[in-house]
This record gives C-alpha cells, structure tokens and sequence, in this order.
C-alpha cells in the first residue's frame, strides 16, 4: 500500500506543475542539453556568466585554416548545427535569447591582419547561424568578443598540456598584456631561446587558436496553465545566478584597445640604384666608366600604380686624352604593378606590397658632352619615351631590400652638333681650344643642326632598392569587451 501511494505520488506531482504552468522543457530539448554543451536554455530574464575557462571547455567551435576565414565544409560543428540542432529548434520554435560568440587567431601574422581575421571568422560563423534559424535575430541577441592574439586560450592549452614554457610565456603574458603592450609581447615570445620557444609554440599550438567559438542561448518554453479552477498567484523568487568559479586568466578578461595602437609599416619612399650602369664599360671611351645614377620610387596605399623619378650623372673627363664622358639624363616614370598593393590584401608587416611583375611608360630628357679623342666629339641634348616590363624580387624577409630587374623601349630625338681640338678652319693655328666642326662662314653657323632619332632599347637594369621611408599605420583601437565574464 505504502508503495503504491508513493508512485501516485510521483505520478501527481508533474500534472500539478504543469496545471500551474512550471513545467519546463520537453525531450528533445533536453537531449540538446545533454549532449551538446555550447546549448543552452533559460528562462525570461534569466542571465549566464561564462568564466574563460568554461567558455573554452563548453562553446562549439571551427577551426580554421591559416590566414583564412571561410569556413571549412568539413567542420563537424557545422555538421551537427546543420543536422541535429538547428533543426530542433526550428520545429520546436524556441526563441533566441543570445549569442556569445569569439573570433580569433594565432599571434604569428600581423596585428592588424589578426584583428580583421578575428572578426570575419566570428561572423563567418554567426552569419552560418543566423541564414538557418527561423526565429528572429535582433543586434542585441549578440556579444561580440574578438581575440586579436588569443593569448588567453594559448596560455590555457599550455597549462593543461603541463608544458614546461607555461610559466615563460604566462610571466609574459601578465607582464605586458594588462597596458596592451602585445608588439613588445610578441617580440620577447619570438626572441626567446634563440627562437627555439616561438617555434615550439608555432607548432604545437598555433594551429588550434585559429577559431571561432560559439554559445547558443535559447528560452526556455513553459505550457500554459491547464487549471479547472483558480490557482492562486505565487510569489516568483528572484533568479539565483550562480557565477561560475574563474580561472585566473592568462590574459585580461576584457580587451580594451583604448590609445592608438602603431601597426607594423609598410613602404614609402625607395631609393634605388642601376647595378649596371654603376660597372659600365663604355666602348669609344675605352675604359671602365661607373654611371652614377640614383631613382626613386614613390608607392601608394593601395592600387597598383607606382610613381618614380631617376638621375643619371656621369661627368667623367681626361683633358689629356681627349675624352669625356658627360650627361644629365632626367627621367619621370610609372608603373603597374600586376599584384594589387592594397593593404586588405597585403597588409603591412607581410613584406613589400608592390613586387612581382610590372609595366611601365617613362618619359626622359638629356643633356650630354661625349668625346672620344681629338677629332670626334659631341655636344647636344634630347628627349624621349616608351615602354618597360620588369619584375621585382624581395631579398629580405620583410622586404626592405629588393632586387629589380627590368628593360625598356622607345624613341629618342636629338640635336647635336660634333666638335674638335683645335681650330678647324686653320689647323697651323693652335690655342688649345675646342671648336664645332665648322668650316665655312662663321655667320652662317647655327647651333644644333644635326639630328639623330633612335627606336629601340634604351636602358636595361638590375637594381638595388632599398625603402628610405615608412608609412606608419595609425589606428584609434575599438574597445572588445568580454561580455560573458563581466
């Protein structure tokens, strides 16, 4: 009998809740529950505190590959959001309550890079969210939370793999990440042991901070009151939120960039030398004869054109031998780069953003004396244009030095008039003295009467360049609060 009166017992106590509408979810929602933990339901007004710690352990998550935040088709959250989840919801028409959700990458590239894959992983995933929910989803439903550097789970993954560099980098990490000094951060990690420790961390972990990792809050659904009779109102307790206990974090919970933070610069201003015309032989001259020449190269932000400006200057001489080699060549250049300098696609800190293949139009005037003994000499000046083809090869590992290699063709005109030592009209006459090569009236002369035009090669090079000047990239931070452990 005792037995007896007990099931009924249990058997009563669920209609009564039920008739007095606190019945919560049914089945499959608890399925959902049990067995996946970035779900979770609650009741109106309730609140969740997620510590780091329970974030990382609870929240589904893509990995992605490296530099990229497409997601990858083959992710198994994605297979079960898509087939098992999802679904659920949907057909039991569960209204969203919110969605914690953080982006982040691995701390090898660079900053600014970091930020914006940050954030398009995390909306990469949210937006996959969103298109397959049939409830709506309101901009307040969100808490965005980006790690540019995840540092924080890093120093979580180190911990539990009781690795022995735990304690080097978290002294770091507690060191410089409280005033967001990250590029200082970043450079004791990679200089620490010779490189050895940036290594070991670029292999073992790396890889697993490049994510995104969500929580899905739904609201819980109560059945209406079922009552024969009037049940009187009771009193509703205020929720009990329960914080979770927190970890000490490895880094600050709430990442706030609040001063302008200098990102790694990129290109300027170069300044470039002819390596062959700075070893020129010239035939007529008949010895070794270095072409001083200087060019620079003026790159903008984005885009593929370049702008630059060059000098040739020899002014060699041998009044003794009767020879010189003299002239000013001035010349205005663009060029078209094939590979875009944009920074969202070549962001700083990842080499020169203007190489590989380019095309160029030039325009140049000259000035020149030549002499190559006593009877042949020239004296004129000219002016010319074409085109170029080049390719440009980094040399260093950021890119500051560069090697070109480059040819150009065009059309040159000229007038000149040639000159000789000593008077042509009476060679018994001698002053030591050059002369145009004149020999009729002297009131007849005019100078320039010769013309040369020339179609063809006019220069080739294999140039060092060097960036002279920087453009430094100056953003304001935007603050990235961590919500869920507030």
């Amino acid at each position: 009998m005792i037995l007896f009166l007990f099931l009924l017992l249990l058997t009563a106590i669920p209609e009564r809740l039920q008739a007095q509408g606190l019945v919560v979810s049914n089945d499959r929602a608890d399925s959902l529950l049990t067995t996946n933990t970035y779900i979770r339901f609650v009741d109106e007004g309730e609140t969740i505190h997620f510590s780091d710690e329970d974030f990382f352990d609870k929240a589904g998550r893509v990995v992605f590959p490296v530099n990229d935040y497409r997601l990858p088709p083959d992710a198994p959250l994605l297979k079960q959001l898509e087939s098992e989840v999802l679904p659920v919801i949907n057909s039991e028409g569960y209204a969203l309550s919110h969605i914690y959700i953080r982006g982040a990458a691995s701390p090898e590239g660079p900053y600014a890079f970091n930020k914006q894959l940050g954030e398009k992983r995390a909306k990469a995933l949210t937006d996959f969210i969103v298109s397959r929910l049939s409830v709506p989803v309101s901009d307040s439903s969100f808490s965005l939370d980006v790690d540019f550097e995840d540092y924080r789970s890093l120093c979580l993954f180190l911990s539990r793999a009781q690795d022995n560099y735990y304690s080097r980098v978290k002294s770091l990490c507690d060191k410089y990440l409280p005033s967001d000094n990250v590029a200082q951060l970043k450079k004791e990690l990679q200089n620490a042991e010779g490189g050895k420790l940036w290594k070991h961390l670029l292999t073992n972990y790396f890889p697993n901070l490049r994510t995104a990792r969500i929580m899905l809050v739904f609201k819980q659904k109560q059945t209406e009151a079922i009552a024969e009779k009037p049940v009187e109102e009771q009193p509703v307790p205020e929720p009990i939120v329960v914080e979770q206990p927190v970890m000490e974090a490895p880094a600050t919970a709430a990442v706030v960039f609040d001063e302008p933070q200098i990102l790694p610069r990129r290109e300027y201003l170069s300044v470039k030398t002819n390596l062959l015309l700075d070893g020129a032989y010239v035939p007529g001259y008949d010895r070794w004869c270095p072409i001083p020449n200087v060019a620079i190269e003026y790159y903008p932000k984005k885009g593929h054109f370049t702008y630059g400006a060059s000098l040739d200057f020899p002014w060699w001489q041998d009044y003794d031998a009767h020879k010189y080699f003299q002239i000013r060549n001035y010349q205005l250049e663009t060029r078209y780069y094939l590979r875009s300098g944009n920074i969202s696609s070549n962001p700083p800190g990842k080499g020169a953003a203007f190489r590989g293949l380019y095309l160029q139009a030039y325009a140049h005037v000259a000035l020149f004396g030549l002499c190559f003994d006593a009877d042949r000499g020239w004296v004129g000046e000219g002016a010319g244009g074409g085109i170029g083809v080049g390719y440009v090869m980094p040399l260093s590992k950021k890119g500051h030095w560069r090697l070109e290699f480059g040819l150009q063709a065009g059309y040159f005109r000229c007038k000149y008039d040639p000159y000789q030592y000593e008077n042509p009209v009476d060679p018994s006459y001698s002053d030591h003295l050059y002369y145009y090569k004149w020999s009729l009236d002297p009131a007849l002369f005019e100078k320039r009467q010769y013309r040369y035009n020339w179609l063809g090669p006019t220069r080739v090079g294999i140039t060092l360049t060097y960036d002279l000047l920087y453009r430094r990239i100056s953003k304001k931070g935007v603050s990235f609060k961590n919500k869920e452990t507030r």
